[in-house]
């Protein structure tokens, strides 16, 4: 009697269906200047559609069944999400889509990114380069299974007379963040 009551059975005394809500997902980056970008998601607005032209054919759904989330979109729940560090569900709740969403997008667009690493990243062409790396890495510093080091630094600039702003870093100068790459000789060109 309560089912019919709360209208979660029907007349026949069969479970009524519960009818499926969809969110519109609405947000995109326009109304956003490049510093808003970059301090919500580390990227300006030209990267941040380098990344979606990038990854689009990935990403797109084959159907429009169950309302897809765009490309974009989708580049830019991972992006939050990777500049943030966030829980999924602070990051879901700040795009107004589910938790479950955002993982599967996170999961998505990291998947989509590192079936393109052939295009960027360079790794040693043999096993006896490998092998050379790691055994030089575990001697110089005994640091087991080294292949390359990766670090960043930020090398100080006059300011420029464009678009100033974009040059402070988080202690306040104006820099250039620089990331170097190199093998167990300080060299970058064997990768």
């Amino acid at each position: 009697m309560a089912g019919l009551l709360y209208g979660c059975i029907d007349v026949g005394g069969r479970k009524k269906r519960k009818e499926r809500q969809f969110r519109h997902v609405a947000f995109t980056i326009d109304g956003y200047t490049n510093e808003e970008l970059r301090t919500r998601y580390r990227f300006g607005r030209e990267s941040i559609m380098h990344i979606t032209d990038l990854l689009a054919e990935d990403l797109r759904r084959k159907t429009q069944r169950n309302h897809p989330i765009s490309a974009l979109q989708q580049v830019l729940i991972a992006l939050r999400f990777y500049a943030s560090g966030s829980f999924l569900q602070v990051i879901g709740d700040t795009i107004g889509v589910d938790k479950s969403t955002v993982s599967r997008v996170v999961t998505n667009v990291s998947l989509a990114l590192v079936a393109k690493q052939q295009q960027y990243i360079k790794w040693p062409k043999d096993q006896q380069e490998f092998g050379k790396s790691k055994n030089s890495f575990y001697q110089r510093g005994k640091f087991p299974c080294v292949i390359g080091c990766v670090d960043g630094t930020h090398i100080r600039i006059q300011a420029p007379h464009e678009n100033e702003n974009g040059y402070v870093n988080r202690k306040g100068f104006h820099s250039i963040n620089v990331q170097g790459i190199c093998n167990h000789e300080g060299v970058s060109s064997d990768f």
